[in-house]
Order: structure tokens, then sequence, then C-alpha cells
């Protein structure tokens, strides 16, 4: 049976690009439709400020504008520490492919995952997020593979989109 070997870190370093795809993924349209929305409340802010002079509402404009560019940063940040509290943070994670299944095998941990029993498959340029249910996913790093030849057959194995 062939498989395929791919090998990464369970780390910030190899996962946080992972966030930033998976939220473009699957919420695209709220995501430009947040930073369109953001920029507008900031420009008009900036405008009512310089024509009415320091008012609450262009305040408010200004600051909820703000808020709403930095929430990506602050998504990334809290990503990052629900990351540091798993269990197999800074475990080396080997990911076993084979054209029905996946295995996954950390220092004190390991599992399965059938093909048919993934919600869904998405490749990317950096790699595959595999997810589980819809919010929840794995993430494999293009790096983690031996070749370009390996993860394109794992994501037509795992009938990535």
């Amino acid at each position: 049976m062939t498989t395929i070997k791919a090998k990464v870190k369970f780390d910030e370093a190899s996962h946080l690009g992972a966030f930033r795809l998976h939220m473009w993924h699957r919420y695209q349209v709220w995501l430009m439709l947040r930073t369109f929305l953001s920029v507008a409340l900031i420009l008009a802010g900036i405008i009512l400020l310089m024509s009415q002079g320091p008012n609450p509402m262009p305040v408010l404009m200004l600051m909820v504008g703000t808020f709403a560019l930095l929430r990506p940063l602050i998504w990334k940040i809290m990503h990052g520490r629900n990351l540091r509290r798993l269990p197999g943070y800074g475990q080396s994670v080997l990911y076993t492919f084979t054209p029905d299944s996946m295995s996954i095998n950390g220092e004190d941990r390991q599992g399965e995952v059938k093909w048919s029993t993934l919600f869904e498959s998405v490749s990317t340029k950096k790699g595959l997020l595999l997810y589980h249910g819809k919010k929840s996913y794995t993430w494999v790093p293009s790096e983690s593979f031996d070749s370009a030849e390996d993860i394109l057959k794992v994501a037509e194995w795992s009938g990535a989109k």
C-alpha cells in the first residue's frame, strides 16, 4: 500500500499561518466587508472630526473603526495563546497518509482519521487544511512533505478543493 509521511513540529511557527488561511476560507465575505466598513468608519470619523470638532460621534467612529481593523491581530494573539495551552504543543507530529486514511502520531497521542469522515479538505499553496468539523481542522504545512508531488497526492486522496 502506498504511504506518504509528513513530519511537523506542532508550534506557533508552523500553525499561525494556518489560522489566517482558515479564517479566509471560512469567512472571506465577512472579512472583506469588515475591512471595508472599518475603513469607511475611520474616514467618516476623520471627516466629521475635521468639520465638527471633537464631538462624541466622530471619536466613537474612529475608535470602532480602529478596533475593527485591529481585530485580526487580536484573534492571532488569542489563537497563539490557545495553541500554547494544547497538550501536544512543542512536540513533533508524524502524519502518515494512505489512500484510505491519515494517521497522526504525536509523542504522547495517536489517532487515525478516515478520509470519508472529513468534513472538508482544502489545498493551499502553503499546505492542507483538513477539516474535522466546520471550525476544527488539522493543518499540514507543505514544508513537512518530502516533495511537491507528495502533497498533491495527499490532496487527491483527501478530496481537496
